[in-house]
């Protein structure tokens, strides 16, 4: 929200479907009127409930604080729309009869979707981490989602099957443009909603367990198992045959056919062998008109998925369900602490503090370098053979390497510079670069690109870097670049992208520096890596060399 707009609170709908639910109904309603944001209203749709009036009469004891409606039963989905239809509110907030708000849920929500421009919210979709819980709700275990860029979020939702429907928070209008839940299906109406909402809608995460999932033995996707795995498949399939192949790329960073092997591992090993069959042949079809190497990758994925599908489908067979779910919980509980280690889970920190765990964490997992294996040998040999005669090219005696990282494939450069100067953020980093190998020649120094004042040079190299940031910290960087007085600036573009996504709260996409918001001219000069990093997808990925005075920020006015 921008100074000049004057913020009216939107209201929020918090539908609360709801079949013979008597016995978790209160405590759902409870955490709805309980929020701390107070432009809201409860609606609880009684969806033909069999069960005595228990359902009505927990609903009839909060009085004119919730809308209650009855309806005959028609499943989630019809109870849903029915609600849709009535509500009131600018927002949709759904809330299972069985699950619990945290207390601010819609307040944090809310503040997250008016901090993005006006012009975006109406398309935007807010979801967060949420916890899962049996018995005790003080005692449940967080399930961290990641940040997904948009583009790559129905690639996400084939393969994942984690993002909990109640924690969304969706403009009414989305309702208008997309439709509404489909109500022939009985257990997988959310994600087919929310694949439809993906191809025009932007999902954005914001971090923090917002809701509490209660499972229990009488949740639908338990009574009706088998609803619900034919369902899946159906649905699965038709995910996989309408995802696209800039999609699939973008998604799994692989070539096509990995992409398409991943997804049926992943099908396999969540028990959907149907839709995992059909995402198999896809995937070797792809692969035939390859390569034999090719053939073999994908079988090798493949494999690996049915072994384990095998594995897990006795132990789903056999164990009793209150076993189950304490292993689910055991296993939600070691994920979150993988996400946790993850970049996107850094990405609300700052810049200082975000990079500095990404080192001393390995958080890239680089084998060869904590800058990850886009630094290693491999990916660097075309730019370490070409880099010494393009600075000879252009006379350049100062060059400033911004960031430098952990020096690991610059160190094989014969550089021919009067002074090289490598900038980094990480103290650590630096301390240990000056000690290992601070020379006359070379000097390292910490700094803050977007806002420290930099060194005089002819030549900043910055490569790999603007990819991790949002466009704003990025064009800060630029404009500080240009301050710094330097002639050219060297740095990573991937020229076959017709478009650029802003970071969200992921941790790296590709940028084509030629196109908006920073609007590049044409290269002075042009370097393809060869970068051959997941299958060559990224095979455009190029070092750009511009003339900064051609460069224009906002910073410049």
């Amino acid at each position: 929200m921008t100074p000049s707009e004057v913020f009216l609170p939107p209201t929020v709908s918090i539908i609360i479907p709801v079949f013979n639910g008597a016995d978790f109904l209160s405590e759902a309603i409870d955490s709805a009127l309980s929020q701390t944001y107070k432009s809201f209203e409860v609606l609880v749709i009684n969806d033909g409930s069999t069960d005595n009036g228990a359902t009505e009469r927990v609903a009839g004891t909060y009085g004119n604080r919730i809308r209650y409606f009855e309806k005959p039963n028609g499943g989630v989905a019809s109870a849903l729309n029915f609600g849709i239809r009535e509500m009131r509110g600018d927002y949709l907030s759904w809330l299972s009869h069985d699950d619990l708000y945290v207390a601010d849920k819609i307040e944090r929500e809310i503040e997250f979707l008016f901090s993005k421009p006006a012009a975006e919210r109406a398309c935007t979709i807010v979801y967060s981490d949420y916890s899962v819980f049996t018995k005790n709700p003080q005692a449940s275990v967080p399930v961290i989602m990641p940040g997904v860029n948009p583009e790559e979020f129905r690639y996400w939702l084939t393969i994942e099957n984690c993002l909990h429907g109640c924690t969304l928070l969706i403009p009414r209008e989305v309702f208008n443009n997309v439709g509404f839940f489909d109500e022939s299906l009985k257990t997988t109406q959310d994600y087919d909603l929310w694949f439809r909402m993906a191809a025009t809608c932007h999902f954005l995460h914001l971090p923090g367990s917002l809701v509490k999932a209660r499972s229990h033995e009488r949740q639908g996707t338990k009574t009706m198992s088998a609803v619900v795995k034919e369902e899946g498949n159906r649905l699965l399939s038709r995910f996989v045959t309408c995802l696209t192949e800039e999609e699939l790329k973008r998604g799994a960073r692989k070539s096509l056919p990995i992409a398409y092997a991943h997804i049926a591992a992943s099908l396999f090993k969540r028990g959907y062998s149907k839709a995992g069959t059909q995402a198999a042949r896809l995937a070797l079809s792809n692969s035939i008109t390859t390569s034999p190497f090719a053939v073999l990758k994908v079988l090798w994925v493949l494999v690996a998925g049915l072994i384990g599908s095998w594995a897990l489908k006795p132990l789903r067979a056999c164990l009793p369900g209150p076993l189950r779910t304490s292993l689910r919980q055991r296993l939600l509980k070691y994920k979150s602490s993988k996400v946790l280690s993850s970049p996107e889970a850094l990405s609300n920190l700052g810049l200082k503090e975000r990079f500095s765990k990404v080192y001393t964490g390995n958080i890239f997992r680089g084998r060869e370098s904590r800058s990850g294996a886009g630094s290693d040998l491999v990916q660097t040999e075309v730019v370490r053979s070409v880099l010494p005669n393009l600075l000879r090219e252009y006379r350049v005696c100062t060059f400033v390497d911004a960031p430098c990282g952990d020096w690991f494939w610059m160190r094989e450069v014969n550089l021919p510079v009067e002074q090289y100067i490598g900038i980094d953020i990480v103290d650590s980093l630096i301390e240990r670069n000056q000690k290992d190998y601070g020379s006359k020649q070379v000097k390292f120094v910490c700094a803050d690109l977007a806002s420290d004042p930099l060194p005089p040079s002819d030549l900043i190299l910055s490569r790999d870097c603007l990819v991790h940031l949002s466009f704003g910290d990025a064009l800060k960087i630029l404009a500080n670049f240009k301050n710094s007085g330097a002639e050219y600036l060297l740095t990573t573009t991937f020229v076959d992208r017709r478009r650029n996504e802003d970071l969200g709260d992921g941790f790296w996409r590709v940028l084509n520096m030629q196109l908006p918001p920073f609007n590049f001219p044409a290269p002075v000069a042009l370097i393809n890596e060869n970068c051959t990093e997941d299958g060559g997808v990224y095979g455009d990925k190029c070092l750009g060399l511009w003339r900064l005075q051609d460069l224009s920020f906002d910073g410049d006015r």
